[in-house]
């Protein structure tokens, strides 16, 4: 990750926060100082809050602006903050928080490059009690690894479909959100694959590994007695043109 993104003075470590909204205005004031957003972007942070939970898993939050609070990003940036007694998440307790800033969709690419980072349970325990601010730092940008490009076989019970995103937000947080609680609805494995890399459709972290967006191919890949309708729901998902 570029240290244009991420550079050295914007982890710290040891901080605390009495909630998200504490820990957000932390993280969002640290973009406000590196010059990344105007302060309008941290009551945008806030407002994404609202809307949806922005956790990730593995004690990981990714709090970010909505769509409206775009305007207030001048730069592409993250922001981090590693709170070692966890602050209250909605039902979880967040130990690593990240503030994002991204013009355009950039921020596709920064939230797959940290998906692919943060989904290893085990390093997360790690960061979140280090004392070494440069070890998260040294973490967040390492570069990512690239996907193979070659389709795996096909099993004899398993559904495919192939599709185009064509929902505005791509595998963003939110629409990555939506999948996985549809997929934990039914009985079935699914899978997707996009520029070649592979997630289970129940792990967020996994969905924004794929680092896809608005016109890229994914293909789905469904298992057991519920595949057929689990297909279709993703699909719907990933193809919806609504804004909401």
């Amino acid at each position: 990750m570029s240290v244009d993104v991420l550079p050295e003075s914007a982890v710290r470590v040891g901080a605390s926060a009495s909630d998200s909204d504490a820990a957000i205005d932390l993280v969002g004031g640290m973009l406000v100082e590196s010059g990344c957003v105007t302060r309008d972007y941290v009551a945008e942070m806030r407002a994404r809050e609202r809307i949806v939970s922005t956790y990730l898993g593995n004690g990981i939050a990714l709090p970010h602006g909505t769509t409206d609070g775009r305007t207030a990003v001048q730069r592409t940036g993250l922001a981090v903050v590693q709170f070692p007694h966890g602050v209250p998440w909605g039902e979880e307790r967040a130990y690593l928080v990240i503030g994002l800033a991204a013009l355009a969709e950039e921020h596709i690419g920064v939230l797959s490059r940290l998906a692919t980072i943060l989904g290893d349970e085990a390093l997360c325990r790690r960061l979140a009690v280090t004392t070494d601010a440069n070890e998260i730092y040294r973490t967040l940008s390492q570069p990512d690894e690239p996907g193979a490009g070659n389709d795996p076989p096909v099993g004899p019970d398993e559904i495919v479909r192939r599709l185009t995103i064509t929902n505005p937000h791509g595998l963003h947080a939110r629409p990555a959100a939506a999948v996985v609680a549809r997929a934990r609805q039914f009985d079935a494995g699914i899978v997707l694959e996009a520029n070649g890399r592979r997630a289970d459709a129940r792990s967020i972290t996994g969905l924004l590994g794929l680092g896809a967006a608005v016109g890229d191919d994914v293909r789905i890949v469904a298992q057991g007695g519920d595949a057929a309708q689990a297909i279709d729901a993703v699909a719907a998902i990933l193809t919806s043109t609504s804004e909401g």
